[in-house]
């Protein structure tokens, strides 16, 4: 039995703990963990739904927008109340070039995470799911075949062991579940960085079109303007590049400076820091071992080349729900789990394409050609297929190629 952690003594003599007995435990409160929740508990399973934060929708690190093409995917339909703010299409910006685009594909709408967060919980705990706020994961007893036995979580009136048939990790991209099982693993550039803020009293442009811009005050990503209002933005810069919080202040300090950017932002009042981290690449071999199902970050479900991860999370939670609520036993099919994810999303296979171009290894500070390489990839100019074709071309050619495909 491999086994881990701390255990709770006190002057030698060890606690005895009632153990929680349930059919799924699922680990993590965002999207993807109550969609799993739900559908669970809507397959008739004694579902427990366990959140570290005193509430849903705390500590929350994303620009909270959600795109309108994904929409019809989702196994249920969002409240017309919990879509804040319209967005109408998307801009792009690298080496002095704007292109915009229009059509349902570029439209989305801004959320609150806060209120949605906390409607997807009360979702599940209508369909019978036990929802416990405060308690962490800290440790799993496994064995060699990642057969999980006891969670041992940490709560305000101290360690309590749960006994689940079947563990859900949706806990995001530092995943307790994947770390304690010893399968989390991370490469250069498979991790994106993100520094952003809530803002308001801003002086938007365009006030219902998300502002995308590439350049060396983002290596390897892009930095963004999303606004939640006329003049209430989120605004962040990411990197797939291994920094400390003073470099990518200071990454932030150079795109608000930007021509195009500080007018827009001259007035403005920080209202909340939602700065945080995001998967790029896979973090584990599998989305399955043993009793033990991953989904939403945790299993890196999210669609590039803009690693939207909300209505992905809410789709393949759904999923692994399912399918842990019609299993409820030590074996779950990793194919089927991907067949049944790929099915439903399946731009999915696109978005795994794109991966190792978006990924930090080989990215060279001033390197405009790549400004203009992902721009050409997140405004659609270039498949991922010419993206690799062009990445020896000349600086000179690339930029000829996208003002001839402006002037269509």
């Amino acid at each position: 039995m491999k086994q881990g952690g701390n255990r709770l003594f006190n002057n030698n003599i060890t606690l005895i703990k009632m153990a929680i007995s349930c059919d799924i435990l699922v680990v993590g409160a965002g999207p993807a963990g109550s969609s799993a929740a739900r559908a669970a508990a809507m397959g008739g399973a004694k579902t427990i739904l366990i959140e570290k934060d005193p509430a849903a929708g705390m500590n929350i690190q994303c620009a909270e927008s959600i795109s309108k093409y994904l929409m019809p995917y989702l196994p249920f339909p969002i409240p017309k109340e919990q879509l804040i703010w319209e967005m109408r299409g998307m801009r792009f910006w690298a080496e002095g070039i704007t292109i915009e685009r229009t059509g349902e594909q570029w439209q989305g709408y801004n959320i609150n995470r806060e209120k949605f967060d906390k409607w997807l919980v009360d979702e599940a705990v209508k369909a019978g799911t036990k929802f416990l706020t405060s308690t962490k994961l800290v440790d799993l007893d496994f064995n060699d075949d990642y057969i999980v036995k006891k969670a041992h979580v940490k709560t305000p009136k101290g360690e309590k062991e749960i006994k689940p048939k079947i563990v859900i990790g949706a806990d995001g991209v530092k995943s307790t579940v994947a770390r304690r099982l010893g399968v989390r693993k991370v490469r250069k550039g498979d991790i994106g960085e993100l520094i952003a803020y809530d803002m308001r009293n801003l002086n938007l442009e365009h006030p219902h079109y998300d502002q995308i811009f590439f350049g060396d005050f983002a290596p390897g990503s892009y930095a963004y303007i999303m606004p939640k209002s006329r003049n209430v933005a989120s605004v962040g810069v990411g990197t797939t590049i291994e920094e400390n919080k003073r470099e990518l202040e200071r990454h932030f300090e150079e795109f608000i400076k930007l021509d195009i950017v500080k007018e827009q932002l001259k007035n403005r009042v920080i209202m909340d820091e939602k700065s945080g981290e995001a998967p790029v690449g896979y973090l584990t071999d599998k989305w399955i071992y043993g009793n033990v199902i991953l989904t939403g970050d945790a299993a890196n479900q999210n669609i590039k080349p803009f690693v939207e991860g909300i209505i992905p999370g809410i789709v393949c939670g759904e999923i692994a729900g399912r399918i842990a609520s019609n299993t409820r036993s030590r074996y779950m099919d990793e194919e089927e789990y991907r067949q049944m994810v790929y099915t439903k999303l399946p731009q999915f296979r696109e978005s795994d394409r794109m991966i190792d171009i978006i990924r930090s290894e080989g990215f060279r500070p001033h390197d405009t050609k790549r400004h203009l390489l992902h721009l050409g990839l997140c405004a659609e100019i270039f498949s991922t297929q010419e993206i690799i074709d062009l990445k020896e071309t000349e600086y000179e050619v690339i930029m000829k190629r996208i003002e001839r495909h402006l002037q269509k």
